[in-house]
């Protein structure tokens, strides 16, 4: 999976009630049940207990999730409007054209030096002309 390139400034989406429940009490519960559990496990317990949580509790972080993404949307919209319209633009734009973003140079590949690949093809054949 490839990650969406980060625009300068631009909001992160806000949490689920799941991820909200599980920072909150889930993951702390289950570390203190099992605390050599590892991440994978910790995880699986997790999610097994947010299908079998009490109803109330589960509308509690539905909420706080509701509220976090009215805020996010008036941040990110007060952020399209300072310019972020023209950054998202601008990435559709490099993307089609098939550009890497401008953030993270370009890799460079190491090449051998003809000096190193000429030892090399004098030893191939030495080696195909010894008699083993």
């Amino acid at each position: 999976m490839v990650k969406a390139e980060k625009l300068a400034g631009m909001p992160k989406r806000p949490m689920s009630a799941y991820f909200l429940w599980m920072n909150d009490i889930g993951r702390a519960e289950v570390k203190k049940s099992n605390p050599s559990a590892s991440i994978t496990e910790v995880s699986k317990e997790c999610g097994a207990a947010w299908q079998n949580i009490d109803p109330s509790v589960k509308a509690k972080y539905e909420k706080k999730k509701d509220e976090a993404k009215k805020a996010f949307d008036k941040t990110y919209a007060a952020w399209l409007a300072d310019g972020g319209e023209e950054l998202l633009a601008q990435q559709k734009k490099d993307k089609k054209a098939g550009k890497k973003p401008a953030g993270k140079p370009a890799k460079k590949t190491k090449k051998k030096k003809k000096a190193e690949s000429s030892e090399d093809e004098k030893s191939a054949s030495e080696a195909e002309d010894s008699d083993y």
